[in-house]
Parts: structure tokens; sequence; C-alpha cells
């Protein structure tokens, strides 16, 4: 499962793991669960891409492993499709592997020089 995560929580991820009651980026207020998803491009469009984050520059992308033990629950509002789960309990830190960050969206997306 995949976690999208400002880079600049990066060095409390990597020693600590992914904690609930973390301050929240989307979500209005701290949530007692972390949310994943089963690939990057969900995870990110139900985080980084959403409209009121565009302050975050940076993202970092967490590859996450769940355990036998983990209180998970699929989020069932999206359907039939597993689009997002909540973890209840803290993920330590050597369960995550950290995949890569993506920067700003370039303003010229078409790859030719800026106008």
């Amino acid at each position: 499962m995949y976690h999208w995560s400002p880079a600049d929580r990066f060095d409390e991820i990597w020693r600590t793991g992914l904690r609930p009651h973390a301050g929240p980026t989307v979500a209005s207020g701290t949530l007692c669960y972390v949310c994943l998803s089963p690939d990057p491009s969900t995870a990110w469009s139900l985080s980084g891409a959403m409209d009121w984050v565009s302050d975050v520059d940076e993202w970092d992308l967490w590859l996450v492993r769940i355990g036998e033990r983990d209180h998970v629950c699929v989020r069932g509002e999206f359907g039939p499709r597993i689009e997002e789960v909540k973890i209840y309990g803290h993920l330590p830190a050597d369960r995550l592997w950290w995949v890569g960050r993506r920067g700003p969206s370039p303003a010229n997306t078409c790859g030719g020089p800026a106008a």
C-alpha cells in the first residue's frame, strides 16, 4: 500500500514511521488512523492532488507493509474498488520504504521552452 506525505515530514517518518494523530495535511483535523491506497496514482488523487493542499511543494511517496495484527478498515464509499484503507495504529519505520519525491509541477508541461 502507498502513502504520500509532505516532504518536510521525511525525517520524522524515517525515524518513527507513520502515526495516527499527526498534524493533518488533507483532513480538516487530526485523524485516529493513517490512510493508504493500493497504488501511487490513487494515493496521489486522495492526497497531493487535492486543491486545498496546493501550498505543499514537495511530497514523498512511501510504500507501506501492512502487518497481520494491524487494524485495517476498507473505505466503502468508493464502491467495489478498494481505493483507500484506514489503518488504526502506528506503522513503524521498519515497515516503510521511501519510494521517491515529487516536486512542484512545472508551469509549462509540454516540455518546450516557457513562453
